[in-house]
């Protein structure tokens, strides 16, 4: 997992794009982009909408969420209602995969998913981080994005996190109720808070 302690360098970091710094991982003041709030709260009433339409019409519900999110296999299939996919266009996912209900993505860092997942309910996967020690960076609304990837043919169960900067390997599978704060070699299964090997395949 990638890591980033460092302070940020304020200066420098008002010259530069913030779509720029998402990308590269660094440092941004969220209540300070009106872009990335404005994508954010879209988004958020986008997934509100196919939710309520899901409750009549799965078919159309679907057809809005791939088109909301145009980056993801024409037959990725998710179970409805999913909470949050706060930057639909940088979510990836590739053919087969299917997400049952209650799906989160938080928030604009890059997140791919492989072929022919199966991601249980609930799973969460969190891209932004926060100074762990620093609490005036805190207070003041700093934070970074680092992405996730998770490869071809994984399991996950109900309920699994996934923390910022991780990649999962293929064929992996995931304990119900698992936190992944680092990356997981493929054909392994792993478990508990924080996830650990229990089995090599």
């Amino acid at each position: 997992m990638q890591k980033k302690l460092d302070e940020p360098d304020i200066e420098t970091l008002a010259k530069k794009d913030i779509f720029a710094k998402v990308a590269d991982g660094d440092w941004y003041q969220y209540a300070k982009e009106p872009q990335i709030q404005a994508i954010v709260k879209a988004s958020t009433q986008a997934i509100q909408r196919i939710n309520q339409i899901a409750v009549t019409d799965t078919q159309e519900a679907l057809r809005q969420i791939h088109a909301l999110a145009p980056n993801i296999a024409n037959d990725v299939e998710f179970y409805f209602p999913i909470t949050n996919i706060e930057h639909p266009n940088n979510l990836y996912i590739g053919e087969g995969t299917f997400i049952n209900l209650n799906f989160t993505i938080l928030s604009a860092g890059k997140v791919t998913i492989g072929k022919n997942c199966f991601l249980g309910p609930n799973t969460q996967l969190y891209t932004p981080n926060h100074h762990p020690r620093n609490k005036v960076l805190r207070r003041a609304g700093w934070q970074y994005d680092l992405p996730i990837t998770i490869g071809d043919d994984c399991w996950f169960g109900g309920s699994v996190i996934v923390l910022p900067g991780v990649t999962i390997g293929d064929n992996v599978v995931v304990g119900a109720g698992s936190v992944v704060t680092h990356d997981i070699p493929s054909n392994t299964v792993v478990a508990g808070n924080p996830a650990k090997p229990i089995r090599y395949e």
